[in-house]
C-alpha cells in the first residue's frame, strides 16, 4: 500500500503545474533630439512582487547617444517626490531592487503595487534620434544580497592617521568630492574610506551622483564620514554636505522657464532644511552640462575653485570673486572629484578650522569660510593673520577697522620660505612678496576682502586662503 501511495503521489505531482513565471515586459520607444531632458516610461507592478530587474539598451551606445537610468515607485513625479527609488546614470545597464537588497544607487524596501516609472535622462541624443528598449522582469522571491565588491585601498599613500572625534581646535584635512561604485566610482564606500585615511584625511564627504545609498554600507570609524550627494542638474553640478542617512536632494531642475530660479533656490532650501551645505561644483568646465549655467542661488554656501591635478582655475576663481564682490560670503574649496586610481585622492584638498572633528563643527567651519584650499592632504597649511590697530582676525573672520587705520596681512608658510605670497584685495592682486620668514602686506583700510595665494619656489600653487573681510566702523 505504501508503494502504491508513493506512486500516486508522484503521478499527482507530475500533473500539478508550477505557478507561471512572472511576465517579462519590453518597452520600446523612439525619442527625437531636442525633446525634454527627462522622459518617464510608465509600467504597472502587481501586488506580491518582491523584486524588479530593469535592463535597458539604446541605439548609438557608442557615444552618439548617452541615456541615463533612474526609477520611481507609485507617487507624484514632482520635484523632491518621496517616490524616488534611485538613480544610476549611465554606469549600469541592468539594476535590481527588492525589499532587502538593491543595486548600487537604488533604495531597498517594499515594492508597492501600482504604476511605476522608469526615468530616462536624455543626456545626449543623436541627430537621428535614439531608440530605447527597456526590459522589466518581476520576481516573486527576494533575491540573495548582491556580493560586495572587494575593497581596494591602493589609492592612498603611506601614513595612517586615525582622528575621528578629536575634540580640539585645529585645521582638519578634508576631501569634499568623492565617488564610489554607488555612482561612477570604482571602490566600495569602505574601500574609499580606507584610501582616504591612508592619504591623511581627517574627514571625507562621499558625494555620489543623485543618491546617498552608500550609507547602507559599513564604514570604518576613521576618517569622519559626512553624507553628501552630487546633484547633477542638466545645467551644472552641486555638492551637498551633511545630509541625513538616506537623505536625497532632487536634480531634475533645468536652467530656463518661469520657475527655474525658484526651483534651484528650492534645492538649496531643501539642503539647508536637512542641515546640509550647498556648493557649486566646477563652475566653469569643458564637459557637457558641467559648467554652472543655472541661476546662482541666493544662499549658496561654497564653490569649487581647484579641482584634482589641474591648477587652480582662473575662470573659477573669477566666478568666486564675482560672488564676493556682491557682498556674499561664499567659501572656496578644493577637491579631487575622485573616482578611481591611479588618480590621487588627495589632490586638491581643504583644511577646515574647526573646534572639533565632528560633523557639526566641520560644517560650521566651512559655512563660516574658515577654509584654506590646499594642493594635497599632507602639506602644512600657511599661517595667515590680518590686523588693524589692536584688532586682528583670521581666515573667514570680519575685521572691523576705522578709515584712518591700515590693514595688514602676514603670511608664513612652513616648508615654503623660498616661495612667494600674492595678496588679493577685492579680486585684484595688489603685490607679490617673498615669504621668507613671513610675508607682510599693508594698505589703507576700506571695506572689502583680503586673501593670500601661496606658491612654491618653482611657481606651483600651494594654497589659496578664503578671505578676511574688512568693514569700516
Amino acid at each position: 500500500m505504501r508503494i502504491v501511495a508513493s506512486l500516486l503521489a508522484l503521478l499527482t505531482a507530475a500533473f500539478v503545474q508550477a505557478p507561471p513565471a512572472p511576465p517579462t515586459r519590453v518597452l520600446n520607444s523612439h525619442f527625437p533630439p531636442g525633446g525634454p531632458r527627462y522622459e518617464y516610461l510608465p509600467f504597472d507592478v502587481p501586488a506580491g512582487t518582491e523584486s524588479l530587474t530593469i535592463s535597458y539598451a539604446f541605439s548609438g551606445d557608442n557615444g552618439s547617444s548617452v541615456i541615463d537610468l533612474g526609477l520611481f515607485e507609485p507617487g507624484p513625479l514632482t520635484l523632491g517626490t518621496p517616490a524616488f527609488r534611485g538613480y544610476s546614470g549611465g554606469s549600469q545597464r541592468s539594476i535590481t531592487i527588492a525589499r532587502n537588497t538593491a543595486s548600487a544607487g537604488y533604495r531597498t524596501g517594499p515594492l508597492p503595487a501600482g504604476q511605476w516609472h522608469v526615468l530616462l535622462g536624455m543626456y545626449k541624443v543623436a541627430p537621428a534620434g535614439v531608440d530605447v528598449q527597456v526590459r522589466i522582469d518581476e520576481g516573486r522571491d527576494e533575491p540573495p544580497p548582491a556580493a560586495a565588491a572587494r575593497p581596494n585601498t591602493t589609492a592612498g599613500r603611506a601614513g595612517d592617521r586615525s582622528s575621528t572625534g578629536r575634540a580640539k581646535t585645529a585645521w582638519y584635512a578634508g576631501a569634499l568630492h568623492l565617488h564610489t561604485l554607488h555612482s561612477d566610482g570604482s571602490l566600495t564606500p569602505g574601500g574609499l574610506a580606507d584610501a582616504a585615511r591612508l592619504a591623511g584625511f581627517d574627514f571625507i564627504a562621499i558625494t555620489d551622483h543623485n543618491n546617498t545609498t552608500h550609507t547602507r554600507e559599513a564604514l570604518p570609524p576613521s576618517p569622519l564620514h559626512i553624507v553628501g550627494e552630487e546633484i547633477t542638474t542638466p545645467a551644472g553640478h552641486a555638492d551637498v554636505w551633511g545630509l541625513p542617512r538616506g537623505g536625497w536632494i532632487d536634480f531634475r531642475v533645468g536652467p530656463t522657464g518661469p520657475g527655474a530660479a525658484a526651483a534651484i533656490n528650492g534645492l538649496v532650501a531643501a539642503a539647508h532644511s536637512a542641515g546640509a551645505l550647498f556648493a557649486i561644483n566646477h563652475p566653469i568646465d569643458n564637459c557637457a552640462g558641467c559648467s554652472w549655467d543655472q541661476v546662482i542661488p541666493d544662499n549658496v554656501d561654497a564653490v569649487e575653485i581647484w579641482q584634482n591635478d589641474k591648477a587652480p582655475r582662473d575662470a573659477a576663481i573669477a566666478f568666486w570673486d564675482r560672488l564676493l564682490r556682491t557682498g556674499r560670503h561664499v567659501t572656496a574649496v578644493g577637491v579631487a572629484d575622485w573616482h578611481r586610481p591611479p588618480a590621487r585622492i588627495d589632490m586638491a584638498a581643504v583644511r577646515v578650522l574647526a573646534a572639533s572633528l565632528t560633523q557639526p563643527d566641520i560644517l560650521d567651519g566651512i559655512r563660516n569660510g574658515r577654509v584654506i584650499v590646499m594642493r594635497d592632504a599632507a602639506t602644512t597649511p600657511p599661517s595667515v593673520r590680518a590686523a588693524c590697530g589692536s584688532r586682528s582676525a583670521g581666515i573667514g573672520d570680519t575685521l572691523s577697522c576705522s578709515a584712518s587705520q591700515s590693514v595688514t596681512m602676514t603670511v608664513d608658510a612652513p616648508g615654503f620660505h623660498d616661495g612667494r605670497a600674492d595678496f588679493i584685495w577685492n579680486a585684484a592682486r595688489m603685490t607679490s612678496q617673498a615669504i621668507g620668514r613671513g610675508a607682510l602686506f599693508s594698505m589703507p583700510a576700506s571695506a572689502g576682502y583680503l586673501r593670500a595665494h601661496v606658491y612654491a619656489a618653482d611657481g606651483s600653487p600651494v594654497a589659496i586662503t578664503n578671505p578676511v573681510y574688512v568693514e569700516i566702523r
